[in-house]
C-alpha cells in the first residue's frame, strides 16, 4: 500500500475512534425526555419529580398554567394532564387525565388553610401526596389504577375533596346530594 493512503487511513480511523469517544454514550436525563413530550417547551419550568410506580412523577408549570405527567424509561410511556390554574379562586384547582394505563390528578394549593387532598370514586379512595415547593408554592397529585364507572342510574362518584387541619371539608368538586359544586364549602 502507498504510504500516502495508508496515512489518510490512519488519519480517518483516528478520526472515528476520536469521534465515537467524544460523543456522548449517555442516555437522557428524565428532564431531557419529559421536554421532548411536554406542550410548552419554552416555556416550562419543572417543579418536582419523584420516584412513582416504576416511573417518575413530574410536576411542572408553563405559560399555561400547572401540569404535571408520569414518565417510565423501560418502555418510554408519557402521560401528561391538562392544566390547572396557577392563581386559582378559592385557592385550590386540580387537573386530570385518565389513561387506560393510570388516571392521574394533580393540582395547585394557594389557600394556606388547606392540609389535606382526598380523591374519592365509588369504592376507592387516595389521600393525595401534597409537594411543598422551596418558595411557599404547594402542589398535590394521586393516581389511581383506573377510574371507576358509576352505578345504574348513580351520578359520577368522582369527587375531590380538601380538608383543613381541623378536618373540615374545605373545597369540594363533584356531584354531591345538591348536585354539581366545586370550589370553597364555607
Amino acid at each position: 500500500m502507498k504510504p500516502k493512503i495508508l496515512f489518510k487511513m490512519v488519519i480517518l480511523l483516528f478520526s472515528i475512534v476520536m469521534i465515537g469517544a467524544c460523543s456522548s454514550n449517555e442516555k437522557p436525563t428524565v428532564e431531557e425526555q419529559v421536554m421532548k413530550r411536554v406542550p410548552f417547551p419554552k416555556s416550562t419550568n419543572i417543579l418536582h419529580i419523584e420516584d412513582h410506580m416504576d416511573g417518575k412523577m413530574i410536576l411542572y408549570k408553563d405559560k399555561s398554567g400547572f401540569r404535571a405527567s408520569f414518565y417510565r424509561e423501560k418502555d418510554d410511556y408519557f402521560q401528561g394532564t391538562s392544566n390547572a390554574e396557577l392563581n386559582p379562586q378559592g385557592g385550590f384547582d386540580w387537573t386530570m387525565i385518565n389513561n387506560p394505563n393510570m388516571a392521574i390528578f394533580a393540582g395547585i394549593i394557594i389557600d394556606e388553610k388547606i392540609t389535606k387532598v382526598i380523591v374519592k370514586q365509588r369504592t376507592v379512595e387516595h389521600q393525595a401526596k401534597i409537594i411543598d415547593i422551596n418558595d411557599g408554592e404547594r402542589y398535590w397529585f394521586t393516581t389511581f389504577d383506573e377510574l371507576e364507572d358509576p352505578l345504574n342510574g348513580e351520578a359520577d362518584p368522582l369527587k375531590i375533596e380538601a380538608y383543613d387541619k381541623e378536618g373540615n371539608l374545605y373545597w369540594k368538586s363533584g356531584v354531591y346530594e345538591d348536585g354539581l359544586f366545586e370550589g370553597r364549602t364555607n
